[in-house]
């Protein structure tokens, strides 16, 4: 059991984490997993659990709380039409199918692996959004063709990762041309679609694995999980205010120093 003072300790870092959390889904349209992830691992890393556990239980509890941070997000954006609903209805079929597909890969990576993979994988998205350019039409009409493939391709390797998608979604529409704003509460819609499936399979996949921490369902660790959604309950409507009342270059540079001191910390943590 834990010491009474030391819960609360966690207890407050988690309401905070959460709060952070639904900053990022109301202002990025990430569904706070760029966040939540590393937090959770490394508590539980601080827990004594393994680190295969700790990543996995850390994406899947991620997952979880993107449900409802990315459904309050996507609600708050959409009353200020903000939110591309002719587009979620074109991918909302291949994105589930990614996101069944790529959280049961997840399960069979290692640990570190994940860890490895998500820290590059933030960093060379955050350079690459940093000096994105919108695509010419060419490219464009290029993507446009093949946009069921791309949103089969962002619903699985969020899965993976335990993100809500915005890191691949948000660069995507923007340098397609959306602006910030829109592509930021479209984003939102795809996290809720991906966080879904992807936290029912990390849900019955981990339902037999051992030494997981009490309270768990799954690879899906119950109070993280509560305490983050109530700090994203708290933190989403008013950051999507904020948002709306920014300019788009601030939310753009800010978007891409977040994800470089998030993967440049989880590297820095790598051990091999």
């Amino acid at each position: 059991m834990l010491d009474i003072n030391l819960f609360l300790i966690i207890a407050i870092l988690l309401l905070f984490t959460g709060f952070i959390s639904g900053m990022l889904a109301g202002f990025f349209g990430l569904g706070g997993g760029i966040i939540v992830v590393p937090v959770i691992y490394h508590l539980f890393n601080f827990l004594n659990f393994s680190q295969d556990i700790s990543m996995h239980m850390a994406i899947g509890t991620s997952l979880a709380t993107i449900i409802p941070a990315s459904l309050n997000s996507a609600i708050s954006h959409n009353k200020k039409s903000s939110v591309d609903l002719d587009l979620l209805n074109k991918w909302w079929i291949t994105i589930f199918l990614g996101s069944i597909i790529g959280a049961t890969l997840a399960n069979f990576i290692d640990g570190s692996i994940l860890l490895l993979f998500f820290a590059i994988f933030s960093f060379f998205i955050a350079i690459h959004i940093f000096y994105t350019k919108s695509y010419s039409i060419k490219t464009y009409n290029f993507l446009k063709s093949i946009q069921q493939f791309i949103s089969f391709l962002i619903g699985s390797f969020s899965s993976i990762l335990g993100i809500g998608g915005g890191t691949l979604s948000v660069p995507l529409l923007i340098s397609c041309g959306r602006s910030v704003k829109k592509a930021v509460g479209t984003s939102s819609g795809i996290g809720f679609l991906i966080s879904i499936p992807a936290t029912v399979v990390f849900l019955i996949t981990g339902l037999d694995v051992a030494n997981r921490p009490i309270y768990s369902l799954g690879y899906i660790s119950l109070i993280p999980f509560i305490l983050i959604s109530i700090g994203t309950t708290i933190s989403v409507p008013l950051s999507v205010n904020i948002m709306h009342n920014v300019n788009e270059l601030i939310i753009k540079r800010f978007f891409c120093i977040l994800l470089l001191i998030s993967s440049l910390k989880m590297l820095n943590d790598l051990s091999f």
